[in-house]
């Protein structure tokens, strides 16, 4: 992937090396309806609607705010080092 990418915002300053779980899209707090991918702001939520056609993602294992949608994690995963545990490899 290239530098340049419209998608890298600096990121890895606080992204590269996180460990990561695939998961279904769960509130991070009471009230909220959906996430966006930290890189495309896709969003992510809990069913599918106008606005949010993913379901699922990566979060970021240690604290489960960060998003990310399975393009973008596929794109940067070598970049960023990303480690996913073979086991929590599925939504």
């Amino acid at each position: 992937m290239a530098d340049g990418d419209w998608r890298l915002m600096g990121q890895h300053t606080w992204l590269a090396g996180r460990p990561l779980r695939r998961r279904q899209w769960t509130a991070h707090r009471p009230g909220w309806d959906h996430d966006h991918c930290a890189f495309c702001h896709a969003e992510i939520a809990a069913a599918q609607t106008g606005h949010a056609s993913l379901t699922s993602g990566y979060v970021t294992a240690d604290d489960g705010y960060t998003w990310i949608c399975q393009p973008c994690f596929d794109d940067f995963k070598d970049k960023f080092n990303w480690q996913v545990p073979p086991d929590d490899d599925q939504p």
